[in-house]
């Protein structure tokens, strides 16, 4: 089977695993006209290429280094911040393409974690925020995978 995109491969993945519909639900109120962002290509080079060894703080209480991890598929999605309950958003956060949902992209890798290791995957979310925020995020949002932080990078 070929894929066009890892987006392809993760949502035909998640199908074969018996994720079923991938489960949308409305997290926040995005706003109608929220730009949306473009695959442009640019990281196509990645796919399969070996990471590099660095150790990044991990919610589960340990140092995670992806390097050494021996499943056959990690995935580790990147987001930019988790917004703070009862706390506004930075200035102009709204209008930077891809900048919102990254709640909702937490939830969806939580609501479909169990496929996700029916395929002999991992999952990682890493952002800048402190460990110390992420846990409580991955608390308040029931994650069962680990946040990484690169605060330090």
């Amino acid at each position: 089977m070929t894929f066009t995109s890892r987006r392809d491969w993760f949502k035909q993945s998640m199908m074969a695993a018996g994720a079923g519909v991938l489960p949308q639900e409305d997290f926040t109120k995005l706003p109608a006209n929220l730009p949306v962002p473009m695959d442009d290509g640019a990281c196509d080079h990645l796919l399969g290429m070996p990471v590099p060894s660095i150790l990044l703080p991990s919610t589960h209480g340990n140092v995670v280094n992806l390097a050494a991890l021996k499943q056959d598929r990690i995935i580790v999605y990147c987001y930019p911040r988790t917004g703070e309950p009862g706390k506004p958003s930075p200035d102009g956060w709204g209008a930077i393409p891809g900048a919102r949902g990254c709640t909702p992209q937490s939830c969806s890798m939580r609501d479909n974690y169990q496929a996700v290791l029916n395929r002999n995957a991992e999952v990682f979310g890493l952002s800048t925020q402190t460990t110390e925020y992420q846990t409580e995020a991955a608390t308040r949002l029931h994650l069962p995978f680990a946040l990484l932080s690169d605060e330090h990078l």
